[in-house]
């Protein structure tokens, strides 16, 4: 009852904003490694904080693509 499955759920804004949560990691761990191959500290020193940064990317994502699609839909 607790998880029920969604119908009203948008795909592709959900696969749009998987698509941008791995690349914004991608790039922040890529960050990461220069800045401390280079620097020797870490750019970002908490793993918790990449996760829960990459968490908002991928829910602000999903929203906005959500929001995006709609609008067109609506047209």
């Amino acid at each position: 009852m607790f998880f029920k499955t969604d119908k009203n759920i948008d795909n592709r804004a959900v696969m749009i904003g998987y698509f941008a949560t791995f690349v914004f990691w991608g790039l922040i761990l890529l960050v990461n490694s220069f800045y401390e191959s280079f620097y020797e500290r870490e750019f970002i020193s908490s793993s918790l904080t990449i996760l829960q940064m990459g968490l908002a990317v991928f829910f602000l994502t999903e929203m906005i693509a959500t929001k995006i699609r709609k609008k067109q839909a609506d047209r």
